[in-house]
């Protein structure tokens, strides 16, 4: 079975890996996506930069309720998800959103870092302080590959 403990620290780690990344000037351009599949689950991730350095990030997991401990149903799934999504709401340049079906859930994660002010973000500021340097795109790809990710062609 899917263990949904490193499921979501890899969904978190990816999420966090975006906000070390601001945005950057330039013209050069790329987009890469990657995606881990393990049992009924996925996350796919896209980030768009510039030289180098990520400026916008979506990402898209795909959850069953049986991978989860303790959830059984739809109305389980969101008895737990739904308040810890209410803080990501409103946030200029993030959006976030689930979506419940009969076996799974969605989480959706999409971050304009030319736009998102980080300190808005529940908890992100003290990790913020901790970082010397901003991640830049290679760096977050090498960290995507080492977890097991595969590159979309």
């Amino acid at each position: 079975m899917f263990n949904k403990k490193n499921f979501k620290l890899t969904g978190f780690i990816l999420l966090l890996i975006s906000f070390f990344a601001l945005a950057a000037c330039g013209t050069d351009q790329e987009t890469e996506t990657y995606k881990l599949e393990e049992d009924n689950n996925s996350i796919e991730t896209t980030f768009v930069a510039e030289d180098g350095e990520i400026i916008e990030q979506s990402t898209e997991s795909i959850t069953s309720y049986e991978s989860i401990r303790g959830i059984e149903s739809k109305e389980d799934a969101e008895a737990l998800l739904v308040p810890s999504a209410e803080p990501l709401q409103g946030i200029e340049g993030l959006e976030y959103n689930l979506d419940f079906q009969d076996d799974h859930f969605i989480e959706t994660i999409k971050i304009d870092f030319t736009t998102v002010d980080t300190s808005e973000v529940p908890g992100l500021a003290e990790l913020l302080e901790q970082e010397e340097e901003h991640l830049k795109l290679e760096d977050a790809i090498k960290y995507l590959e080492e977890q097991g990710f595969e590159k979309v062609n």
